[in-house]
């Protein structure tokens, strides 16, 4: 029912944006299950005890299987529904993000971390389509300026700040 106040457009714009359960949420129970299972695989060397004398193993093992028993629940409720959509992946997105993390790898020795950072915002956002160019800059400037303060001179890491 629509109120007396709102406009039918915003009413009917609201409906359209709704989330639709489907191929993401069996993704996402995918990767909980997987990460979970990983991590009790990693973890199972550390002796799990008893509930009344609780190892070091204890709390992760617990954590885990919750996190698989999750992941199970989410992929079993979605595939039930018969709604599967795999969603698209943005490959120019992940692409440039990937590229982002390498060239910042690559170039915090070698120019230094405001230089870094500045060119990781950069990269980063040319993943999007929809970046707006003129705040781009401003907010790698701030960004690189932030990192600079709080790593270099703050707390005073061994990191290389400026290029020089």
């Amino acid at each position: 029912m629509q109120d007396q106040g709102e406009p039918r457009s915003a009413v009917v714009a609201e409906a359209e944006f709704e989330p639709q359960a489907g191929g993401s949420d069996v993704l996402a129970g995918l990767l909980f299950a997987t990460l979970g299972l990983v991590a009790l695989w990693g973890g199972w060397a550390y002796p799990a005890g008893s509930s009344l004398d609780m190892g070091p193993g204890y709390l992760p093992r617990l954590v885990c299987g919750a996190l698989v028993l999750t992941g199970i629940v989410m992929v079993c409720r979605n595939l039930r529904s018969r709604s599967l959509r795999l969603p698209t992946l943005p490959m120019r997105a992940m692409g440039c993000v990937a590229a982002a993390i390498l060239l910042f790898a690559v170039l915090v020795e070698r120019a230094g971390l405001f230089v870094a950072c500045l060119v990781c915002v950069l990269t980063a956002a040319l993943g999007d389509p929809l970046t707006r160019w003129r705040e781009v800059p401003v907010v790698a400037v701030v960004f690189a300026g932030v990192a600079a303060l709080l790593f270099g001179y703050l707390l005073k890491l061994p990191i290389r700040i400026w290029p020089l």
